[in-house]
């Protein structure tokens, strides 16, 4: 695995970053991402992303390299939003965690996303063919009144052939890492033990 580099999330850090370097490279995925076909659980969610996952851009310099900035903040929200909206009865977003909605309460759970890792990895030599990419969505499931349910950290992983340019190549290793947290996420969400509990609790509510 590529070594851990830190990633600048904030916008006007990647600025700075971009400022510092003579020559950038730039990166916005952008991808059609098809509604999983999953057994929909029977509950009704409200949805919360994190800012910075709607807003996030990595940005590095790299050694030897250009500076490289990835934009990912629209692609979260196109991976995810349809992925969710398979997954649950119902849902619809929210734009805060504190206070809580009105009506938070008709709800049966609030799922809150965030993308809280990125990393890739550019080969260093002209022999090597191949573009890496990491990333780490964390997935908080709590009750309507706050209490917390589950905490799921769920990883991708992307690789892509260098066979026209180094930034086309971390495009579609970017989207297949994402595909492939997305992949997790719509088939082992509901085998979690926390999470059958959890169902298991509404199902006895409604009887």
């Amino acid at each position: 695995m590529a070594p851990k580099r830190n990633s600048l999330c904030n916008i006007g850090l990647a600025l700075a970053a971009i400022a510092l370097a003579g020559c950038t490279s730039s990166v916005v995925v952008e991808s059609d991402f098809p509604a999983p076909l999953v057994e929909e659980l029977p509950v009704s969610i409200a949805l919360y992303y994190d800012p910075a996952l709607r807003d996030f851009i990595h940005a590095e310099a790299l050694p030897r390299s250009s500076t490289w900035t990835i934009d990912l903040g629209d692609a979260n929200l196109a991976m995810l939003d349809p992925l969710y909206d398979s997954m649950f009865a119902a849902t619809r977003e929210i734009q805060a965690l504190q206070p809580l909605p009105t009506d938070a309460a008709t709800f049966d759970g609030i799922l809150s996303s965030a993308l809280q890792e990125f990393q890739f990895d550019l080969p260093n030599a002209t022999r090597d063919e191949f573009v890496e990419v990491w990333l780490e969505y964390r997935l908080e499931l709590q009750t309507p009144n706050g209490e917390m349910i589950f905490a799921w950290e769920v990883a991708g992983y992307g690789k892509a052939e260098i066979d026209r340019n180094r930034e086309d190549a971390v495009h579609r290793a970017s989207i297949t890492a994402m595909r492939e947290a997305g992949a997790r996420i719509s088939t082992q969400f509901r085998l979690q033990p926390q999470i059958s509990d959890w169902l298991k609790d509404i199902e006895d509510a409604r009887i």
